[in-house]
């Protein structure tokens, strides 16, 4: 594992090097086997882009960089250059929430900076063969309502 970035154009900067490099390369560096498919292994992808990029939050529930404040996302791309599934975030509780602001959340903190990185995810590429794409630094800067969907219900925050 890399040690944690310094600065965000540390991170970004690492980010960059590993854009076009294939799952098969980068699992190869970081010792790791590479599942045949994600169906089973579904993190897989965002650990092996943590390990490279020297993420060190673990399953903790900060940022993925706390060190800088920047929560990484990998996103899989279809041909036509969008995403092919959404992107878990994180788990928000719908109870014992009392006195709980947008701007205290979990979420918002998560989301405050994110750094995605899309990569291939056409099923019909071997998990191996599938690349990393060009990073992109993201910031919550609105200071608009949000609406988070929960099952059949909308929560303004």
């Amino acid at each position: 594992m890399n040690t944690a970035p310094k600065s965000e154009a540390e991170l970004l900067e690492r980010a960059r090097q590993i854009a076009g490099m294939s799952f098969g390369e980068l699992a190869k560096q970081a010792n790791m086997r590479v599942p045949e498919n994600l169906k089973r292994d579904k993190g897989w992808v965002g650990q092996l882009l943590e390990w490279h990029l020297g993420a060190t939050a673990g399953s903790k529930p900060v940022q993925d960089f706390p060190e800088i404040g920047v929560e990484l996302k990998s996103i899989p791309i279809g041909y036509n250059g969008k995403p092919l599934e959404s992107t878990f975030v994180c788990v928000a509780p719908l109870t014992g929430i009392t006195g709980l602001t947008w701007e205290t959340s979990h979420i918002r903190n998560k989301l405050s900076r994110v750094l995605w990185l899309p990569v291939e995810g056409e099923r019909e590429i071997p998990v191996a063969e599938r690349r990393v794409g060009s990073p992109l630094i993201w910031s919550l800067r609105s200071k608009k309502k949000h609406c988070l969907k929960t099952t059949g219900k909308s929560s303004w925050i």
